[in-house]
């Protein structure tokens, strides 16, 4: 608001202060509307947005209910874990399988000769020569490393190999004698041998072509060319059952069905898959503490006290109402297409509490469960009609894309920014409306500061007779 030192020079009022308190008394009551509008659709929000909260949460736990795995879990035990570790999945059928590993996977490794062209391959000391190293792979594959004149030391040779390949690391130690490269394959399993080191567009007389190597022509040492092979590459040999299997690596996921095996020494051990005990009733205890979590807030939303006069945020909200009674009744239905002693929650002991909460009786739960787990299971995972389905169709209809409450709170914010609107509306006409003030008061203090000047000329001629007439 626009503001004039000088108002009230001329009559002694205080005409700012006027004006204040007379646009301060006409913005009040629009304010005090806007304010409380404001706040009103803000607690709204945050209550839709905590009833979401909720939903969702409890929605993650509904959803898995929706399949069977859920209720059956799956466990492995190996005898003797220092042979091999296995881990069962979901679809792993029960059973119990000897294992017998007698070859564990490994990668190969070569190294240059000791005496390699009896030079001295310290660090920047020795040139190759320029030209093409290319490493032939037992699976035919092929990787080619190119020196140039620039950097042709073996040094040069191992940052190449190990900034562009895929399938080997090289490494130039000093082992006391002078240095040599040392080549490992990446891969285990014989596929991931190097078969052969070939080197071509070099000079005749260059020392890179001494680096050539032949996997099928090694001698009893294991030497070819200008390499030793220190570790053969090989598959890993397990019997399962008597049936022998060959993988190229030490993790076998398809030796027994669902279950996962690394392999870490020789030797002979069982592997045990089995269900887990207890995994429906936890799935069930879940699922109801679950909901007495999403119907604590959901209680909390709504609650009036009227000692006190408090409300919870959504207090008489017709949303937060439409989700207590589409959750109850589906709570309450009997699972359709299921005949025998289990067709509803109320059947595995589960109760409704005059607050809405869950209460499970676990005699009666444990009682169905040992007399029909099939039908428990059914209950939750029976397609469209089962709880898990019935229950996440629920929760999906208040959160989703499209839902309830994201359409509502859609609603809520475009009303906060009209809102927003009114408030610049306001400030604009309480400007117009102090300016209205001020020419107002500034047209009376300028007649009033006239008045008060023919009063002051007319008292000095009076006072001028007066003296005149002595």
């Amino acid at each position: 608001m626009s503001t004039i030192s000088s108002l009230g020079v001329g009559s002694g009022i205080d005409v700012r202060g006027l004006v204040d308190q007379l646009v301060a008394a006409e913005r009040e009551p629009w304010e005090k509307r806007l304010t409380s509008r404001q706040q009103d659709i803000e607690t709204q929000i945050s209550g839709l947005g905590r009833l979401k909260e909720g939903l969702s949460q409890f929605g993650s736990v509904v959803a898995d209910l929706k399949y069977s795995w859920s209720f059956r879990g799956i466990e492995s035990k190996v005898s003797d874990e220092g042979v091999l570790s296995a881990d069962a999945q979901s679809n792993a059928p029960v059973g119990n399988y000897e294992v017998r590993v007698d070859q564990l996977a490994q990668s190969q490794r070569l190294t240059t000769n000791e005496d390699l062209f009896g030079a001295d391959f310290s660090p920047g000391t020795t040139s190759l020569g320029a030209g093409d190293v290319t490493l032939t792979y037992a699976d035919g594959s092929t990787e080619t490393f190119t020196l140039t004149e620039e950097a042709d030391t073996l040094q040069d040779l191992r940052a190449m190999i190990n900034a562009e390949s895929d399938k080997a690391r090289a490494e130039v130690v000093d082992d006391g004698t002078g240095y040599r490269m040392v080549l490992t394959t990446t891969g285990t399993g014989e596929e991931n041998a190097i078969a052969g080191i070939g080197v071509s567009n070099a000079d005749p007389a260059a020392l890179l072509n001494e680096l050539a190597f032949d996997a099928a022509s090694m001698d009893g040492n294991g030497t070819s060319g200008g390499f030793t092979q220190l570790r053969a590459s090989q598959d890993a040999v397990l019997f399962v059952d008597g049936l022998q299997i060959t993988r190229s690596t030490n993790q076998v996921a398809d030796a027994i069905d669902g279950v996962r095996l690394e392999l870490t020494d020789v030797g002979t051990t069982r592997v045990s898959v089995s269900e887990k005990d207890g995994v429906a009733k936890e799935a069930i205890q879940g699922f109801v503490e679950a909901y007495n979590s999403l119907r604590a807030t959901i209680n909390e939303l709504g609650a009036y006290d009227p000692e006190t006069g408090e409300s919870g945020l959504l207090n008489g909200d017709a949303t937060l109402r439409g989700v207590q009674t589409n959750l109850a009744r589906t709570l309450g239905e009997a699972v359709e297409g299921m005949d025998g002693g289990i067709r509803a929650l109320a059947d595995l002991g589960i109760s409704t509490r005059r607050d809405g909460t869950l209460e499970l009786d676990e005699q009666k739960l444990n009682e169905a469960l040992a007399t029909d787990p099939e039908a428990v299971e059914e209950l939750f995972t029976r397609a469209d009609t089962g709880v898990g389905a019935r229950m996440d169709s629920v929760v999906k209809q208040y959160t989703g894309w499209d839902s309830i409450l994201n359409i509502r709170n859609q609603s809520l914010q475009d009303r906060l920014e009209g809102i927003d609107e009114e408030w610049e509306d306001l400030n604009r006409r309480m400007d117009r409306y102090e300016s209205r003030m001020i020419a107002q008061f500034s047209a009376m203090d300028a007649q009033v500061a006239s008045l008060n000047k023919t009063s002051e000329f007319l008292d000095n001629q009076l006072a001028a007779l007066n003296s005149g007439k002595k």
